[in-house]
């Protein structure tokens, strides 16, 4: 992959711009006959946006008639399970469906000190059997899951499933996107609130949470994120319309 990053080279030491533009890549180094490479990543700084309408659909994709984009490459565990696709006239984000060993992605976009902060993105599940199998979709928040998952129409907050893990029910159909919001209070005595809420698209965001889970020792820190699971990678989940922003 050839790319530009936003970064200089001085007295041996590669300092990102002011201005943060995200990105990857590999720096090759020569001297004499000697070379090397050393990687960087520019990571996304809240606040921060992704809609996807901006990228170029020009690989073709090898077992489908259809052309995508790799998603950014600033992005941690990212290039292989997700990928842009057009959608109905939208570029949208998709899981990948070609291996089933990446059925599941778990996929970071920022820094792991972040803190105090809002994300919210578009989702939707496709399904099979006349809606029975979906699959789940959601989003990182601190280092929390906030999930809805398909199957069993849950909304759904979570962290290593030992130490946190509840759920409401959250009744959602296949093929129609849903808005998902999250934001984690943290308290001073260490304590702490994970706030989720879900409606469908387009409609007015409800006033309430719809699901509030305390946690006695909250995770203060934590890069934002997205998750997706395509059981078997039969049915593919969708996600667009990222954004974080500072509560």
């Amino acid at each position: 992959v050839k790319t530009s990053m936003n970064a200089s080279v001085n007295d041996n030491m590669i300092t990102a711009d002011a201005k943060n533009i995200a990105s990857a890549g590999a720096f090759k180094v020569t001297s004499g006959k000697l070379n090397g490479f050393v990687r960087g990543r520019i990571l996304p700084k809240i606040p921060y946006s992704e809609d996807f309408e901006s990228t170029a659909l020009k690989v073709q994709h090898s077992t489908e008639d259809v052309k995508f984009a790799y998603p950014p490459l600033a992005w941690t565990g990212a290039r292989l399970k997700w990928e842009v696709r057009n959608m109905e006239g939208n570029k949208v984000l998709r899981k990948t469906l070609d291996r089933v060993l990446f059925q599941r992605a778990i996929t970071i976009f920022g820094d792991p000190e972040s803190s105090d902060y809002t994300i919210q993105c578009d989702v939707m599940s496709d399904s099979a059997r006349r809606g029975r199998s979906m699959g789940n979709i959601g989003v990182i928040n601190q280092r929390y899951f906030i999930s809805l998952v398909g199957n069993q129409q849950l909304l759904e907050v979570s962290s290593n499933h030992e130490r946190v893990k509840e759920s409401v029910p959250f009744k959602w159909s296949p093929r129609k996107w849903y808005t998902l919001k999250s934001k984690v209070d943290v308290n001073a005595d260490g304590s702490g609130v994970v706030k989720a809420k879900a409606w469908p698209q387009g409609e007015n965001e409800p006033a309430k949470w719809t699901i509030e889970v305390k946690h006695k020792k909250a995770h203060k820190k934590g890069a934002p994120g997205i998750i997706g699971f395509s059981p078997q990678s039969l049915k593919a989940v969708y996600i667009d319309n990222i954004k974080t922003t500072f509560n």
